[in-house]
């Protein structure tokens, strides 16, 4: 039951930074965002994999956790550049 109510929570969480993500005034509000979505939607896999007992989903956690951290890293350091490669 308290699962269900921090997945619950969690989700929302993640419905709030998404829009975040889309009104954010600066690029690093939204970069910022995207991050925390990253780490939201991490554990709520976790969670959900601890619920269900399927422990195959925390390989699929440890992998969206590293793709949202190398994409904020490579996103942050384009922006930075202003574009230049």
């Amino acid at each position: 039951m308290y699962l269900t109510i921090a997945l619950s929570v969690l989700a929302l969480l993640a419905v709030i930074s998404v829009i975040r993500i889309i009104i954010g005034p600066t690029v690093w509000d939204r970069l910022m965002s995207f991050n925390l979505f990253a780490s939201k939607v991490s554990i709520l896999i976790v969670l959900y994999a601890a619920m269900t007992e399927r422990t195959y989903l925390l390989d699929f956690a440890i992998t969206f956790v590293l793709l949202g951290f190398i994409s904020v890293v490579f996103i942050a350091n384009f922006v930075q550049r202003r574009g230049k490669i």
